[in-house]
């Protein structure tokens, strides 16, 4: 009897052992589920990236050059050319802005994004050399006379450009699965392109002074002592050109980018490597509108009326063409991560062949490239 009642005493015991652990262990589930939900709802679903950058920029425009200044001759003067001093600016700054929605628990975001840049560049350049000749020689004196002649170069040029490309993108996590901490996406969808140039130029040129020298008889006017009659004469020279530029296209675009962790954790904080490649096709038309006009002037001596002249109509420029233009780019750079912010550094290029009219009186395709540094600042939500 004594061990039937300390059997169920036992029993008792070993029960309420076992509900108080199963309490136990429900309560530390319980504990623990809102600090793993809270865990797991710590990562951004919305980025907001923005920044800067300074990009090179390369094109091929064609200068205003004048017949007035291709006949050969030597310029003594001219140190720069005139086509130097029309180049367009070399680099261009500007702003992005870019936001990423990833929805919770999908390897799925949608991406905008859009860079901006612009320059604006104004040049005078004023060459010239002062040469001193002797006109004659009287014949009451040993002293000769001396004429200056002065010839010079000026050219004035002006140049403004923009450029806007946007993204639009749907992307997926991949992975590459070859080192440890890494990642990647694969994005695609649709960019948007935009470039627009304009340039002024203005030339005046007087390139060849010179000086002649025609023996006199003895007049009334002109007595035995005066030897020469000096005439000097030049050539003067006017151009001016203005032509705006423009492209505007639309197409598919995909681009592959990933990140290699360096140090820390590829979901925490750390410093990684990011990388990026992409590339699209733009579908688009091409324009330039614009005119430019040239005189010249053949002098003779002091006051007289000019010996010939003339002036070429104004010429108006417009073309428009429709074109399809391949663009290739890619970055590489350093992110130091947070798990809410990230602050990356790093060079970018961009290349779109045969986007823009780089011609004046007839066309000619240029490519459009920029490259540079960058630098982004990104919040998540």
């Amino acid at each position: 009897m004594s061990e039937l009642i300390q059997s169920q005493i036992i029993r008792r015991d070993v029960r309420r052992q076992l509900l108080c652990t199963v309490s136990s262990l429900a309560f530390a589930v319980t504990l623990c589920a809102p600090a793993q939900a809270a865990h797991e709802t710590d990562h951004p679903t919305v980025w907001i990236e923005l920044g800067a950058q300074l990009e090179r920029v390369q094109e091929n425009e064609e200068p205003f050059l004048p017949p007035f200044l291709r006949t050969g001759s030597p310029r003594p003067f001219e140190t720069i050319s005139s086509a130097a001093i029309q180049r367009p600016p070399r680099y261009t700054f500007g702003g992005e802005g870019k936001i990423t929605f990833m929805p919770e628990g999908s390897d799925w975001s949608l991406v905008a994004a859009v860079r901006y840049g612009r320059s604006n560049s104004a040049k005078h350049k004023h060459q010239q050399t002062v040469e001193v000749r002797p006109s004659g020689k009287a014949l009451k004196s040993d002293n000769p006379w001396y004429v200056n002649l002065t010839n010079f170069g000026d050219t004035a040029s002006s140049h403004k450009q923009s450029q806007i490309i946007a993204d639009f993108m749907v992307g997926r996590d991949v992975g590459l699965g070859l080192w440890g901490g890494s990642a990647a996406t694969v994005d695609f969808g649709v960019r948007f392109a935009q470039f627009t140039s304009g340039s002024t130029a203005v030339l005046r040129d007087k390139p060849d002074t010179f000086i002649e020298r025609i023996p006199q008889a003895p007049t009334a006017f002109f007595p035995s002592w005066h030897k020469y009659q000096t005439n000097a004469h030049n050539h003067s020279f006017y151009g001016f050109d203005e032509v705006k530029r423009s492209f505007s296209g639309i197409g598919p675009t995909l681009s592959l980018n990933g990140s290699q962790t360096l140090a820390g954790n590829i979901d925490e904080d750390g410093l990684s490597f990011d990388w990026g490649v992409n590339a699209a096709v733009l579908f688009g038309r091409q324009k330039v509108k614009g005119s430019h006009k040239t005189s010249g002037i053949y002098m003779g001596n002091f006051a007289a009326p000019p010996i010939s002249r003339y002036t070429k109509p104004t010429k108006f420029i417009t073309r428009s063409r429709s074109v399809t233009v391949p663009n290739l780019g890619g970055f590489a750079g350093l992110s130091l991560r947070y798990t809410n912010a990230k602050v990356s550094l790093g060079y970018r290029a961009d290349f779109f062949f045969g986007a823009m009219d780089g011609g004046i009186d007839a066309r000619k395709a240029a490519n459009q490239s920029f490259h540079g540094p960058f630098a982004t600042i990104a919040l998540g939500l």
